[in-house]
């Protein structure tokens, strides 16, 4: 009898809790915060974003179920913005089973109130979402809607707060029922309220989103990220010490560990090193083998032996790990974050989606990246750089943390040498550029270059070739050839080189009187600025340090000498720090009938603090310049 009422009181407190969210409504009066006065004059003003999550997960008749409130109110100020603001739709997550409630409002500057009709709440293109078109909307309006759906449970969730627009008050709930349990990350900008029994976060004046380049924008955006487990224990399998043990008791799905036994034989790795142990592993596994598309169907064709076959990402990882425990080589399992994303929790595997695995190896201090086809054993791949990792020795049956490295300038380096010849008619110009790259850059190249070689249509490949040598101009690719293609090259740091030889298909320089101005900055390639960004919101975060090292030959038409070449000279170095410094210089020399520029340009660090920007911005422009300077030649005097 206690078990039969204690049932049917459990059962009691879930309906009760599922149905507080579905009995959401809105004050019968509106009622808004005052808008602050440097916001009254900005195009749009939301007024308040609040969302609430509900997950009920149950064995009894009320089963599974998570139920989702959006109420939204927002201030059109000027007439450009009604387009962004009229049109509403319910959801569109693929995850929704029914549109349980769905209410939109117009209030006018004088204060009177029109509900949209329940006509015009409408069907959308997609199965059980409904959607509205608020009509008639006029300057000075305030547009408010709630709706309230029914979907399937997800594991996890995201929801983000800041728009173009500033945001004047923020809300969002997470409530559960059953036994369901979840957990909340939210933005520095919320507040938790700490409610009894709900997870309740709060935010006031969310400033607009900037697009800034360089910025880590995914990862400064506001906003909350949830997670929703079937049971409490469950939710205790995500901390870390649990999470690796389940990891690595997955299967492959093309191989078994005696083939990969086998392999090791073949691979001949006896009295090797573990450095070279691994490299020739890795370059093996980098060399032969595809990696499936998403969404494409699992053919069991794989030869682990013969170095034939496609394999999944979990496979990779497997490959790696038995091979590594058959050589009895020490090794971490690692997680890694893209740090432009986000990082990594302390406790637990929160959004997998988010997350790498890959392996570290303590003896040698290097990186094997499984999923990363472009990526040789080695030093981090570089959007991990500067992050912490989390790790589990399953040897020592241990966690362990380890902090990523950034990875000086002197790796990734882009050196090109340029040979410029005129025309006879002095309108064109032939460029012979050859253009070498190491490290993070050089890898990439090396890797799209060899799929797009691969590929029976070839327009892509010549277009980036077309792209590397003269993106900026429109150019006819006469002929190239590359040099160190194959994978084993990253290891030692080769660069990847391209030789090309374009013509220019437009004038490449202009005549003023009887001087000739030849376009000699446009040979570096096109060069984006930030001329249009005169302050800064977030740092500045780069992808990796690198350098750019150019050497521009011109060889003077007949008949011409320089006039002037002022414009390609360029020094600007940040005064900063002497060991995280950026700088770009290029130097002019005349020597018989070439005209020899050399340009250095550095970037020594990964992130800059937005305090110095105005000198970081001065050595990002100064390409950009230099991309638009020209020499100028004058007809040589008769005697």
């Amino acid at each position: 009898m206690k078990k039969i009422i204690l049932i049917f009181l459990l059962s009691f407190l879930v309906k009760i809790q599922a149905q507080e969210i579905k009995s959401y409504t809105w004050d019968a009066v509106p009622n808004f915060e005052k808008i602050p006065e440097e916001y009254k004059k900005l195009p749009a003003v939301i007024l308040f974003d609040k969302r609430w999550v509900h997950t009920r997960i149950n064995t009894n008749m009320y089963g599974f179920a998570k139920f989702k409130m959006e109420h939204f109110a927002v201030k059109i100020n000027e007439a450009s913005e009604i387009t962004k603001y009229n049109k509403v739709t319910a959801d569109d997550n693929n995850t929704i089973r029914d549109t349980k409630d769905f209410h939109a409002r117009v209030i006018k500057p004088n204060g009177d109130v029109k509900v949209l009709a329940e006509s015009q709440i409408v069907n959308s293109d997609i199965k059980n979402v409904k959607s509205i078109a608020f009509e008639g909307v006029e300057k000075g309006d305030i547009l408010e809607y709630y709706f309230i759906v029914k979907e399937n449970p997800t594991s996890n969730g995201m929801e983000i707060y800041q728009k173009d627009a500033p945001v004047l008050h923020a809300e969002f709930t997470l409530t559960d029922s059953g036994s369901a349990a979840s957990k909340v990350f939210a933005s520095d900008n919320f507040k938790d309220n700490h409610i009894k029994n709900k997870n309740f976060f709060t935010a006031d004046n969310i400033t607009p989103l900037v697009n800034e380049k360089n910025s880590k924008k995914f990862k400064n955006l506001v906003k909350v990220l949830y997670l929703i487990t079937g049971t409490p224990q469950a939710m205790v399998t995500k901390q870390w010490s649990s999470f690796f043990k389940d990891y690595i008791k997955f299967k492959p799905y093309a191989f078994n560990n005696n083939e990969v036994k086998k392999l090791i034989s073949n691979l001949d790795l006896k009295d090797k090193s573990t450095d070279e142990k691994i490299t020739i592993l890795d370059e093996y596994i980098k060399s032969h083998f595809d990696t499936y598309s998403k969404g494409e169907s699992l053919q069991p064709d794989v030869k682990i032996l013969d170095g034939k076959g496609k394999l999944r990402y979990q496979d990779y990882m497997y490959l790696y790990k038995y091979a590594l425990e058959t050589l009895k080589i020490p090794h971490e399992i690692i997680a890694n974050e893209d740090r432009f994303i986000g990082e990594l929790d302390d406790e637990m595997m929160t959004f997998y989606e988010f997350i790498d695995f890959n392996y570290y190896i303590r003896e040698t201090n290097k990186y094997i990246f499984p999923g990363k086809p472009y990526s040789p054993y080695g030093n981090p791949a570089y959007e991990f750089q500067d992050t912490k990792s989390k790790g589990y020795n399953s040897a020592k049956k241990e966690n362990t943390t380890i902090f990523v490295p950034i990875i000086s300038s002197d790796f990734t380096k882009n050196d090109t040498e340029s040979i410029v010849t005129l025309a006879d008619d002095l309108s064109k110009a032939t460029i012979e550029k050859k253009i070498s790259n190491t490290g993070y850059t050089g890898q990439l190249l090396r890797y799209t270059y060899n799929d797009l070689a691969n590929n029976e249509e070839k327009k892509e490949l010549t277009d980036m070739v077309k792209s590397l040598s003269m993106d900026d101009i429109d150019v006819k690719l006469l002929d190239h050839t590359v040099e160190n293609l194959e994978f084993k090259n990253n290891y030692t740091n080769v660069p990847f080189v391209i030789n090309s030889k374009v013509e220019t298909v437009q004038s490449f320089t202009e005549k003023a009187g009887n001087l000739l101005m030849v376009n000699l900055g446009k040979v570096i390639g096109n060069q984006s600025n930030l001329y249009q960004e005169n302050t800064r919101k977030t740092d500045i975060d780069l992808k990796y340090a690198r350098e750019f090292h150019s050497k521009i030959v011109f060889n003077i038409p007949k008949g011409y000498q320089v006039d002037h070449y002022e414009d390609l000279v360029i020094d600007k170095v940040m005064k900063y720090d002497e060991n995280k410094n950026c700088e770009f210089k290029s130097t002019v020399q005349i020597i018989d009938n070439q005209v020899i520029i050399t340009i250095d340009e550095k970037y020594k660090a990964i992130n800059y603090p937005k305090e110095v920007y105005q000198e970081y911005r001065k050595v990002f422009n100064a390409s950009a310049d230099f991309s638009k300077a020209s020499i100028v030649l004058k007809p040589k005097n008769k005697k």
